[in-house]
């Protein structure tokens, strides 16, 4: 039947957003969509035994439908080559008339073609006066950032310096004190970052935005590297590849319900069942021991059992 002979009945509506349609249709995920229209059809309130009942969801099937919802409503990560959107257009004049007429800003541009090691571009003075007026980072607070640049780069291009002051700009890193704790801090954490670096298959030198986002969360909520690790495994495990979304996913839920270490998190959430078929794989069907089930997987299953019961003695 094609899909323009499909007649919708009359009734109660709801309104979906195209966009999210589209993103939908795109990635090709039913559970997803399962859970979008039941979400569209009853709000969020439900808890999540509840939904993945409704839905007739496994447990793992239930939570890589969220973790795609979730992702394709996140909002995009800006590009780390642009500008935020308002800021000024500086022209090639206010550019001279700020190096000459401003003191602090003339010792910045100082500073950065040290770090530099040549003359400064109309773009990298653009970057730079960016940071100090638009985004407020003080002059201290940008020559302890390009120090420290320097130091861990050694060459240094202005993607890393407009990069690493919308970052610090983000953080309300704006004075240079606020720069010198949080640099002390970075150091004190090197090592520990790396450990993480490590466990997420990472390059410590040159790690990807979105392995410095799962590296930061982890740090600043107080995961160890091994409870990364797990994160990663669980990841592969349920997508079957490589996942930064998904594994910060994780982590997040894991922060949620107040477990860090992995002996906390394996006590929540312990591995029942080993051997599961990897995603997108079919395995043959063995018979399930109601022990290692969860409580609420134990509800579902014994409805499930009912309902395939009653169905044979209606025939």
């Amino acid at each position: 039947m094609p899909p323009t002979s499909v007649l919708l009945p009359e009734g109660e509506l709801r309104v979906a957003r195209c966009d999210m349609l589209d993103k939908l249709i795109a990635v090709g995920d039913g559970d997803a969509a399962l859970l979008y229209l039941y979400i569209l059809r009853h709000g969020d309130s439900a808890g999540d035994q509840t939904v993945a009942r409704a839905l007739h969801l496994t447990k793992e099937r239930y939570e890589r439908a969220v973790f795609t919802l979730n992702n394709l409503t996140a909002p995009a990560a800006p590009s780390e080559a642009e500008r935020p959107a308002d800021a000024p257009q500086y022209t090639a004049d206010e550019l001279r008339r700020a190096r000459v007429d401003d003191h602090k800003f003339a010792a910045v541009c100082q500073s950065a073609e040290e770090t530099l090691g040549r003359t400064l571009t109309e773009g990298q003075l653009r970057c730079l006066l960016t940071a100090y007026d638009h985004l407020g980072l003080s002059a201290g607070a940008i020559i302890e950032l390009l120090a420290y640049l320097k130091k861990e780069k050694g060459a240094v291009r202005l993607s890393d310096i407009r990069r690493e002051t919308n970052q610090w700009a983000d953080m309300g890193i704006c004075s240079a004190q606020d720069a010198q704790d949080y640099l002390a801090r970075r150091a004190d954490e090197k090592p520990l970052s790396e450990a993480v670096y490590k466990a997420l298959s990472a390059d410590p030198a040159q790690p990807a935005p979105k392995e410095q986002r799962v590296c930061r969360f982890a740090l600043s909520h107080g995961f160890p590297p091994e409870a990364v690790a797990l994160a990663v495994k669980r990841t592969d495990k349920q997508q079957g590849h490589k996942s930064l979304d998904y594994t910060l996913g994780i982590l997040r839920r894991w922060d949620e319900s107040g477990v860090h270490t992995v002996s906390e998190i394996t006590a929540l959430e312990p591995e029942t069942r080993a051997g599961k078929a990897a995603v997108g794989k079919t395995a043959p069907a063995q018979p399930t021991d109601p022990a290692t089930l969860a409580a609420w997987e134990q509800d579902w299953l014994e409805q499930s059992r009912e309902i395939q019961r009653r169905r044979q003695e209606a025939k």
